[in-house]
């Protein structure tokens, strides 16, 4: 079964991701803060699934992993950048090898490629390949079969901390004049602590059941948690994005933040009653909907802005104006990539669970697509 909570604050991210895009006058300072949620998502739920892989079957499979989520991610990726190399060759715009290069081998965060939004799926990558090589380690010299991953909090604690040092000295070191967001933002040694913070709580989900329940069970500590939430998220909704606080402390806070959110959302239930409840209910199904398609959404929101207003005005004359524009942009943004999902996304995904059943199913003797399909709708849409 689905967790229509995480499909919600997936929603969240990507239409955070398209208000900035679109230009949206309040979302010009916070909307970016939308793949920072995604970043807290994706590593709560993918070391789940590998933490649950190995609650079940005592291993993990690197090998399996890496191909289930190839094929999860690279052929609407892939798609994407060969389509958009066709459009600039017809268009004779500049394109250069070493663009496509930094796109097709995911160093686009180093050295910009083509679009703009995919250096987060940079991060994502390399994530994909430092968590399972990690836990392979700690399963490697613990003697502890039932829970090698005892190491997990020391590990994020060191990640968290070589990351803010990490971006202090990148501010440190660029003067004023040449000091660019991009080069704290972008970079995965800089921003991988977010990911870790997920890993963190899916670990203590995982392997110290009930310590967060325990946690949340007073009312008392959930007012305390939501309001933790709000002081720490206010530097990155307010403050400019190359302000230094906020690029060093501000990044720190925002994840913790997100987490905070995360937490809550999943444990605290119940909070409206009556009609007030049936109205956040179909705001979350919508929502949820939303972000059962939100990787192919986020990929594809800028190919589509970028292309659908020439094949507009080309075709049928139309010209549109800033609210047109924006209009087209936001709900356009989020069809076509809803299209594409079902297109090309979805599609593979069920050849996927055919071939390479995840493991955990197998463990359970339950690894049918449909049951599979279920777990792959917790997964992090990579953004």
């Amino acid at each position: 079964m689905r967790i229509k909570r995480l499909d919600v604050l997936r929603a969240i991210a990507v239409l955070f991701v398209l208000f900035l895009h679109a230009d949206l006058p309040f979302f010009r300072r916070m909307g970016w803060t939308g793949v920072d949620l995604f970043f807290v998502l994706s590593g709560f739920l993918i070391s789940g699934l590998l933490f649950s892989e190995y609650k079940k079957r005592g291993s993990i499979s690197f090998k399996r992993f890496f191909i289930r989520r190839g094929l999860k991610i690279y052929p609407s990726f892939y798609l994407m950048i060969a389509m958009t190399v066709g459009v600039e060759l017809a268009l004779k715009l500049p394109l250069t090898v070493g663009d496509c290069i930094r796109e097709v081998f995911f160093v686009q965060n180093y050295s910009f490629g083509i679009w703009a939004h995919t250096w987060s799926l940079a991060i994502e990558e390399h994530f994909y390949i430092v968590l399972p090589m990690l836990l392979l380690f700690l399963t490697r010299i613990s003697r502890d079969r039932t829970n090698p991953f005892r190491a997990i909090p020391w590990v994020f604690g060191f990640v968290a901390a070589a990351c803010l040092v990490l971006r202090a000295a990148t501010i440190y070191l660029n003067p004023t004049p040449q000091f660019r967001w991009e080069m704290v933002a972008n970079p995965t040694h800089e921003r991988i602590d977010s990911l870790f913070f997920g890993v963190l709580l899916s670990y203590l989900q995982h392997f110290h059941t009930g310590f967060i329940e325990d946690l949340l069970a007073r009312t008392r500590n959930r007012i305390v948690a939501g309001l933790l939430i709000p002081a720490l998220l206010w530097t990155c909704f307010f403050l400019p994005h190359e302000n230094h606080f906020l690029l060093t402390f501000g990044l720190t806070f925002l994840y913790l933040g997100f987490g905070l959110l995360l937490i809550l959302n999943l444990q605290v239930r119940d909070i409206f009653r009556g009609r007030l409840a049936r109205s956040f209910s179909l705001l979350g199904t919508g929502l949820a909907y939303i972000g059962m398609y939100s990787y192919s959404i986020y990929l594809w929101h800028l190919p589509f802005v970028s292309w659908a207003p020439g094949v507009l005005r080309r075709l049928f004359d139309i010209r549109m104006n800033h609210l047109e524009f924006t209009l087209v942009f936001i709900f356009g943004g989020i069809v076509f990539g809803i299209a594409m999902s079902k297109l090309i996304e979805y599609p593979v995904l069920r050849v996927r669970d055919r071939i390479f059943p995840a493991m955990q199913g197998l463990a359970t003797g339950r690894a049918d697509a449909g049951r599979e399909g279920a777990t792959t709708s917790i997964e992090t849409p990579a953004a």
